[in-house]
Protein backbone atom coordinates (compact mmCIF):
# COMPACT_ATOMS: atom_id res chain seq x y z
CA UNK A 1 0.00 0.00 0.00
CA UNK A 2 0.97 3.50 -0.66
CA UNK A 3 2.68 4.87 2.38
CA UNK A 4 0.30 7.87 3.91
CA UNK A 5 1.89 11.26 3.87
CA UNK A 6 0.71 14.22 5.70
CA UNK A 7 1.69 17.83 6.01
CA UNK A 8 1.65 20.06 9.36
CA UNK A 9 3.90 22.61 11.07
CA UNK A 10 6.20 22.67 13.98
CA UNK A 11 6.03 25.24 16.19
CA UNK A 12 6.55 26.15 19.97
CA UNK A 13 4.01 24.87 22.98
CA UNK A 14 0.45 24.30 22.81
CA UNK A 15 -1.48 25.29 20.45
CA UNK A 16 -4.99 24.32 19.05
CA UNK A 17 -5.12 21.32 15.80
CA UNK A 18 -8.80 21.71 14.42
CA UNK A 19 -10.38 18.55 13.16
CA UNK A 20 -13.66 18.62 10.77
CA UNK A 21 -15.87 15.50 10.37
CA UNK A 22 -17.58 16.44 7.23
CA UNK A 23 -20.63 13.62 7.32
CA UNK A 24 -23.50 12.39 4.64
CA UNK A 25 -26.64 11.97 6.51
CA UNK A 26 -28.47 11.23 3.19
CA UNK A 27 -31.16 8.62 2.93
CA UNK A 28 -28.90 5.74 1.76
CA UNK A 29 -27.08 6.35 4.86
CA UNK A 30 -30.34 5.06 6.82
CA UNK A 31 -30.78 2.19 9.42
CA UNK A 32 -27.33 0.41 10.74
CA UNK A 33 -24.36 2.68 8.21
CA UNK A 34 -25.67 5.93 10.33
CA UNK A 35 -25.98 3.83 13.55
CA UNK A 36 -22.71 2.40 12.62
CA UNK A 37 -21.62 6.12 12.35
CA UNK A 38 -22.66 7.32 15.39
CA UNK A 39 -20.83 4.85 17.09
CA UNK A 40 -18.10 5.49 15.69
CA UNK A 41 -17.63 9.43 16.71
CA UNK A 42 -18.02 8.08 20.44
CA UNK A 43 -15.03 5.90 19.70
CA UNK A 44 -13.33 8.49 17.71
CA UNK A 45 -13.78 10.86 20.82
CA UNK A 46 -12.82 8.07 23.64
CA UNK A 47 -9.63 7.57 22.01
CA UNK A 48 -8.73 11.15 21.77
CA UNK A 49 -9.46 11.64 25.05
CA UNK A 50 -7.04 9.25 26.21
CA UNK A 51 -3.95 10.50 24.77
CA UNK A 52 -2.39 13.67 26.71
CA UNK A 53 -1.16 15.93 23.63
CA UNK A 54 -4.31 15.07 21.51
CA UNK A 55 -6.63 16.35 24.77
CA UNK A 56 -4.57 19.24 25.39
CA UNK A 57 -5.08 20.23 21.67
CA UNK A 58 -7.35 18.74 19.58
CA UNK A 59 -10.50 20.82 19.04
CA UNK A 60 -13.82 19.20 16.88
CA UNK A 61 -15.94 20.59 14.33
CA UNK A 62 -18.71 18.22 12.62
CA UNK A 63 -20.73 19.15 9.71
CA UNK A 64 -23.93 16.67 8.59
CA UNK A 65 -24.97 16.87 5.15
CA UNK A 66 -28.14 15.66 3.55
CA UNK A 67 -30.43 17.84 1.17
CA UNK A 68 -29.26 20.90 3.50
CA UNK A 69 -25.87 21.29 5.87
CA UNK A 70 -25.53 21.98 9.26
CA UNK A 71 -22.82 22.89 11.63
CA UNK A 72 -24.33 20.51 14.54
CA UNK A 73 -21.34 21.91 16.84
CA UNK A 74 -21.07 24.90 18.16
CA UNK A 75 -18.01 26.15 15.65
CA UNK A 76 -14.46 24.45 16.84
CA UNK A 77 -15.21 22.76 20.77
CA UNK A 78 -12.56 21.21 22.50
CA UNK A 79 -12.53 17.32 22.31
CA UNK A 80 -13.01 17.15 25.98
CA UNK A 81 -16.38 18.96 25.68
CA UNK A 82 -17.69 17.54 22.78
CA UNK A 83 -20.83 15.59 22.72
CA UNK A 84 -21.88 13.07 20.07
CA UNK A 85 -24.40 14.55 18.25
CA UNK A 86 -27.87 12.91 17.18
CA UNK A 87 -27.67 11.54 13.54
CA UNK A 88 -30.66 10.60 11.13
CA UNK A 89 -30.36 9.75 7.34
CA UNK A 90 -32.91 11.54 4.81
CA UNK A 91 -32.54 13.40 1.60
CA UNK A 92 -30.03 13.89 -1.08
CA UNK A 93 -25.72 14.47 -0.79
CA UNK A 94 -25.46 18.35 -0.24
CA UNK A 95 -21.50 18.50 -0.48
CA UNK A 96 -21.24 21.79 -1.52
CA UNK A 97 -23.30 23.52 1.09
CA UNK A 98 -21.34 21.65 3.89
CA UNK A 99 -18.04 22.84 2.26
CA UNK A 100 -19.80 26.22 2.92
CA UNK A 101 -20.45 25.59 6.38
CA UNK A 102 -16.85 24.39 6.24
CA UNK A 103 -15.05 27.85 4.84
CA UNK A 104 -17.23 29.70 7.55
CA UNK A 105 -16.02 28.07 10.06
CA UNK A 106 -12.40 28.69 8.84
CA UNK A 107 -13.06 32.36 8.98
CA UNK A 108 -14.64 31.96 12.22
CA UNK A 109 -13.48 29.44 14.61
CA UNK A 110 -9.66 29.25 13.32
CA UNK A 111 -7.38 31.61 15.11
CA UNK A 112 -4.87 33.00 12.86
CA UNK A 113 -1.14 34.15 13.71
CA UNK A 114 -0.81 37.60 14.26
CA UNK A 115 2.77 38.83 13.39
CA UNK A 116 4.94 39.49 16.39
CA UNK A 117 2.37 37.92 18.80
CA UNK A 118 0.08 34.74 18.73
CA UNK A 119 1.07 31.74 16.66
CA UNK A 120 -2.68 30.64 15.91
CA UNK A 121 -3.98 27.61 15.25
CA UNK A 122 -2.67 24.08 13.88
CA UNK A 123 -3.58 23.86 10.00
CA UNK A 124 -6.83 21.90 10.10
CA UNK A 125 -7.27 18.15 9.28
CA UNK A 126 -10.45 17.74 7.41
CA UNK A 127 -12.01 13.78 7.15
CA UNK A 128 -15.07 13.69 4.56
CA UNK A 129 -17.61 10.70 4.52
CA UNK A 130 -20.13 9.94 1.96
CA UNK A 131 -21.86 7.05 0.19
CA UNK A 132 -22.38 8.80 -2.63
CA UNK A 133 -22.24 11.19 -5.24
CA UNK A 134 -22.69 14.66 -4.51
CA UNK A 135 -25.62 16.61 -5.75
CA UNK A 136 -24.62 20.32 -5.60
CA UNK A 137 -22.22 22.54 -7.00
CA UNK A 138 -19.42 21.48 -4.94
CA UNK A 139 -16.74 22.18 -6.87
CA UNK A 140 -16.66 26.24 -6.23
CA UNK A 141 -16.50 25.92 -2.64
CA UNK A 142 -13.98 23.32 -2.98
CA UNK A 143 -11.75 25.66 -5.27
CA UNK A 144 -12.31 28.49 -2.93
CA UNK A 145 -10.80 26.00 0.10
CA UNK A 146 -7.87 24.94 -1.93
CA UNK A 147 -6.98 28.65 -2.99
CA UNK A 148 -7.27 30.45 0.20
CA UNK A 149 -4.21 32.68 1.03
CA UNK A 150 -5.07 32.70 5.23
CA UNK A 151 -6.14 29.85 7.08
CA UNK A 152 -5.39 27.01 4.73
CA UNK A 153 -6.25 23.79 4.79
CA UNK A 154 -3.99 21.44 3.74
CA UNK A 155 -5.29 17.73 4.88
CA UNK A 156 -8.73 16.82 3.30
CA UNK A 157 -9.25 13.23 3.28
CA UNK A 158 -11.82 11.92 1.61
CA UNK A 159 -13.62 8.22 2.61
CA UNK A 160 -16.56 6.68 0.28
CA UNK A 161 -18.60 4.17 1.99
CA UNK A 162 -20.68 1.42 -0.31
CA UNK A 163 -21.46 0.32 -3.46
CA UNK A 164 -22.48 3.61 -4.86
CA UNK A 165 -19.27 5.44 -4.66
CA UNK A 166 -17.45 7.71 -7.58
CA UNK A 167 -13.67 7.42 -7.17
CA UNK A 168 -12.65 9.91 -9.82
CA UNK A 169 -14.85 12.13 -7.55
CA UNK A 170 -13.61 10.98 -4.33
CA UNK A 171 -9.92 12.00 -5.12
CA UNK A 172 -11.01 15.11 -7.11
CA UNK A 173 -12.34 16.20 -3.58
CA UNK A 174 -9.76 15.20 -1.74
CA UNK A 175 -6.74 17.28 -0.92
CA UNK A 176 -4.99 14.13 0.38
CA UNK A 177 -5.28 10.32 0.34
CA UNK A 178 -8.76 9.14 -0.60
CA UNK A 179 -9.82 5.90 0.72
CA UNK A 180 -13.03 3.62 0.14
CA UNK A 181 -15.06 0.86 2.00
CA UNK A 182 -17.86 -1.18 2.24
CA UNK A 183 -20.59 -0.06 4.54
CA UNK A 184 -20.57 -2.65 7.38
CA UNK A 185 -20.40 -1.93 10.87
CA UNK A 186 -16.73 -3.09 10.90
CA UNK A 187 -15.59 -0.84 8.61
CA UNK A 188 -17.15 2.57 9.47
CA UNK A 189 -15.39 0.89 13.30
CA UNK A 190 -12.34 0.76 11.55
CA UNK A 191 -12.44 4.14 9.90
CA UNK A 192 -12.61 6.09 13.09
CA UNK A 193 -10.36 4.18 15.08
CA UNK A 194 -8.10 4.79 11.91
CA UNK A 195 -9.23 9.15 12.44
CA UNK A 196 -8.50 9.08 15.89
CA UNK A 197 -5.29 6.75 15.59
CA UNK A 198 -3.99 10.15 12.64
CA UNK A 199 -5.32 12.74 15.05
CA UNK A 200 -3.28 11.63 18.04
CA UNK A 201 -0.52 11.13 15.72
CA UNK A 202 -0.56 14.58 14.28
CA UNK A 203 -1.41 15.95 17.77
CA UNK A 204 1.79 14.69 19.07
CA UNK A 205 4.02 15.55 15.99
CA UNK A 206 2.76 19.82 16.14
CA UNK A 207 3.77 19.97 19.90
CA UNK A 208 7.27 19.70 19.15
CA UNK A 209 9.61 22.15 18.90
CA UNK A 210 11.20 23.67 15.91
CA UNK A 211 9.08 25.66 13.88
CA UNK A 212 8.84 25.28 10.00
CA UNK A 213 7.08 22.64 7.84
CA UNK A 214 7.26 18.81 8.65
CA UNK A 215 5.50 15.49 6.11
CA UNK A 216 4.71 13.03 8.56
CA UNK A 217 3.53 9.29 7.79
CA UNK A 218 0.07 8.42 9.26
CA UNK A 219 -0.26 4.97 10.19
CA UNK A 220 -1.99 2.88 8.36
CA UNK A 221 -5.29 2.12 8.01
CA UNK A 222 -7.14 -1.48 8.47
CA UNK A 223 -7.32 -3.37 5.56
CA UNK A 224 -10.54 -3.39 5.58
CA UNK A 225 -9.72 0.57 4.12
CA UNK A 226 -8.71 0.60 0.77
CA UNK A 227 -6.57 3.57 -0.56
CA UNK A 228 -7.22 5.05 -4.01
CA UNK A 229 -4.95 5.53 -6.37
Amino acid sequence: MTELKMDVALGEGIRRLPVYLLLDCSGSMAGAPIEAVRRGVELFIQEVLNDPFARETVYVGVITFDSDARMVTNGLVPIDQFQPPYLSASGQTSLGKALRLLQESLDRDVRPAIKGKEKGDWKPIVFILTDGKPTDDWRTPHMEIRNRQERKVLNVITVGCGPDIDEQTLKEIAIGPTFRMDNSEASFIAFFRWVSQSVISVSRVVTQPGGGERTINLPPPSPVIQYVP
